[in-house]
């Protein structure tokens, strides 16, 4: 990081949250933990200074004041509901960390895209017909979200588009090229995702650019009988 203090970490109670805690903390790096509800005493990672911090009401200015950088793992669960009506967490929320971060004088953050917010050649098309469409409204507004970064006068930023996540653990394998997602790559592991986030940030990488990350998988991990025991959870259809 060009800027020296801690690295604030919004939604670090969540999945992908919890593991950039982990490895910014593995890799020496001081955490400040930022989430809506936060975990347990036992669920947090030992070394990280949690703090509550609702993103679209709460003044961030205090939560980001003395931070060298920000990592986004702020997220939109993907069920009828918000896939019909997303809260604004992308775009309202991001605009709202921007106007902090250009008030406290943090210049460099990652943020947490998706890859299909561009058409990927590499995504199987019953995957590009059915749940693209599904979950266009979240889609959208990531795509506003990168718009807001890409807006930002001396800003240097970071929009990670991983593949469809998936919980498996970290493999140090994941691929990532600018835009689109590296040829038969579909989905990316939580954890490969969290990697490469913390490691933008370390190495000053990737700055101004939206790169996408994933990872072949197993069949039984990509086909349509996997991912529709996955979508029917998700979307509650039993």
């Amino acid at each position: 990081m060009d800027k020296e203090g801690p690295i604030a970490i919004l939604g670090a109670g969540g999945k992908t949250g919890t593991l950039v805690v982990e490895r910014a903390i593995a890799a020496g790096m001081q955490v400040r933990a930022l989430e809506h509800n936060l975990p347990d005493a036992a669920d947090r990672i030992e070394g990280a200074d949690y703090r509550q911090c609702d993103v679209l009401n709460d003044d961030l200015e205090p939560m980001l004041n003395g931070c060298g950088a920000v990592i986004s793992a702020l997220g939109v669960a993907f069920a009828p509901r918000t896939a019909i009506d997303p809260p604004p967490l992308y775009v309202d929320g991001t605009a709202r960390v921007l106007r902090a971060m250009r008030k406290t004088g943090v210049d460099r953050i990652a943020v947490i895209s998706a890859a299909f917010v561009v058409h990927q050649p590499s995504v199987p098309s019953w995957f590009r017909f059915s749940v693209v469409p599904a979950i266009h409204k979240i889609l959208e507004d990531m795509k506003r979200m990168e718009g807001l970064l890409e807006a930002e006068r001396n800003l240097k930023w970071t929009a990670a588009r991983p593949g469809w996540l998936i919980d498996l653990p970290f493999s140090g394998e994941a691929e990532v090229e600018a835009f689109t997602l590296p040829q038969d790559c579909f989905r990316c592991r939580h954890a490969d995702l969290a990697e490469f986030l913390v490691d933008a940030i370390r190495d000053g990488s990737w700055v101004g650019q939206k790169p996408a990350i994933g990872k072949p998988e197993a069949d039984e991990d990509e086909s349509l009988i996997a991912l529709k025991d996955e979508l029917e959870t998700m979307f509650g259809n039993h």
